[in-house]
């Protein structure tokens, strides 16, 4: 069985004495249902679980807001009596096709405190956005999930790497033997091809790794996906967003600029405006995830961000590969930084960065790059942690061909940076040239297989 840390979240959510409704959003088939299914058993708690785009019929009974009538009509579904006194989880599932159903949450937090409420859907985002109901503002509480990271999909195929990777910190990294650096970097070979989707672990585990067996579920998910466009909202129709989908899998890891957009979009009528349509929707179904550009001067990062400067993430680096059409050899034969132009490397710990922030804010990632009248330099990713800013970059080589941050420490006057790179992990002092002066800056150097590390080392720093 996989362990998620979404189903220990539900569980302390669960113990509450004030618990409001639980709205847990992500892409399709993350884990989202099982999550929830998994949670109940261990609670040991009544699961009353209700499909909303197989029972479109109760579409009139949220819409009343009335939280007797909605309770009886999920009983004769559940075929078991549901009242606002019942103990238990209430989940309702693929809400997306019953909008007034997340209107209708704030009166089961006000009317029935002693029945845990689960409202979640793989394309909830869309259903919110176009939400022409009132809102349960307050009443609610949000949990954004994505698929497995690296560590508990360590912790479901090799639990003894897992204690391994405990036990580092960054007195001890030098201790570490090259074999055991080279075994945790199979690993996150593993992890590339497989990814993070649950069902492509488990059949990984069941089949031992067997990549045609992964790869044949990674093609039809990423199918299904495609399936769903025709249940989009809006104007664009099922043939348009295919086309757009598969010019922005092309796109993956690279700056967005007016150039690609009008590439991807020759292939659709060379309609751009169509295309920020389709963008918006990708993202709001969480398939594709926008890095954006902010100028990195003050906190929060999200408030000097310049949106016409992007890159984007893909749901998952497994399904990126699939989606790509990449062959098995490219990902084994070379470190995961240099693999197909560095995208995979920025790939593997942008999905991580997404999903690090607490798990009740909308995932966000920035990087930045200096004005254009300025020599060119690129940190793929820029993070957030407290009221510290730190820079990242996804690179092999030595300290000193770190140009992009050493450019950002001079600039933004950083006193730590992170390198993330198939090596082995260390902390070096370097200095970096301001003007006729340098100034002194810590290099964090980890290997791939820490990144679920990454915020407690920073706090030994």
């Amino acid at each position: 069985m996989l362990i998620r840390t979404t189903t220990a979240y539900i569980e302390s959510w669960d113990a509450r004495t004030i618990r409001k409704p639980l709205v847990i959003r992500g892409a399709r088939q993350v884990g989202k249902t099982t999550s929830v299914r998994i949670a109940a058993e261990n609670l040991n708690v009544p699961l009353y679980c209700v499909n909303l785009e197989r029972n479109t019929s109760l579409e009139k009974a949220f819409g009343e807001f009335d939280v007797n009538t909605v309770l009886f009509n999920v009983s004769l579904i559940c075929g078991q009596t549901i009242t606002a006194d019942s103990k238990g989880i209430l989940f309702l599932d693929e809400a997306q096709a019953t909008p007034s159903a997340y209107a209708c949450l704030r009166y089961f937090f006000e009317e029935c405190p002693n029945l845990a409420v689960i409202l979640t859907g793989s394309l909830l985002d869309q259903c919110l956005s176009q939400q022409k109901q009132p809102a349960p503002v307050g009443r609610v509480e949000h949990y954004f999930m994505g698929p497995l990271s690296f560590g508990e999909f360590l912790s479901a195929c090799d639990p003894a790497a897992t204690k391994m990777i405990e036990q580092l910190n960054i007195s001890n990294f030098h201790l570490l033997p090259d074999e055991l650096h080279q075994q945790l970097l199979g690993q996150v070979q593993r992890y590339t091809l497989t990814g993070g989707m649950p069902h492509a672990v488990q059949l990984a585990i069941d089949h031992h790794f067997e990549h045609a067996t992964i790869h044949q579920y990674q093609t039809e998910l990423i199918q299904t996906y495609q399936d769903d466009f025709s249940k989009y909202q809006g104007n664009l129709n099922a043939i348009k967003l295919n086309g757009f989908f598969s010019g922005l899998i092309g796109q993956v890891g690279k700056q967005f600029s007016h150039k690609q957009a009008n590439l991807v979009s020759s292939n659709t009528g060379n309609d751009n405006r169509s295309l920020n349509q389709a963008i918006e929707q990708f993202t709001q179904a969480r398939l594709f995830y926008r890095v954006v550009h902010s100028n990195a001067d003050n906190i929060p990062l999200g408030a000097e961000t310049k949106a016409r400067i992007s890159k984007f993430l893909f749901v998952d680096i497994g399904l990126l590969l699939a989606a790509q059409g990449l062959p098995v050899q490219s990902v084994l034969n070379q470190p995961l930084e240099l693999t197909h132009n560095g995208v995979l490397g920025e790939q593997f710990v942008g999905q991580h960065l997404l999903y690090m922030q607490p798990p009740y804010k909308n995932p966000e990632l920035y990087y930045w790059q200096p004005p254009k009248n300025q020599a060119q330099a690129e940190v793929d990713f820029i993070l957030q942690q407290g009221d510290t800013i730190y820079p990242i970059e996804v690179k092999s080589g030595s300290s000193g061909r770190l140009r992009s941050l050493h450019s950002f420490v001079a600039k933004k006057h950083s006193k730590i940076a992170i390198r993330i790179h198939s090596g082995k992990a260390g902390v070096e002092q370097l200095k970096t040239n301001v003007g006729n002066e340098q100034r002194s800056f810590t290099l964090l150097n980890i290997p791939f297989y820490l990144i679920d590390k990454l915020p407690d080392l920073l706090k030994q720093l």
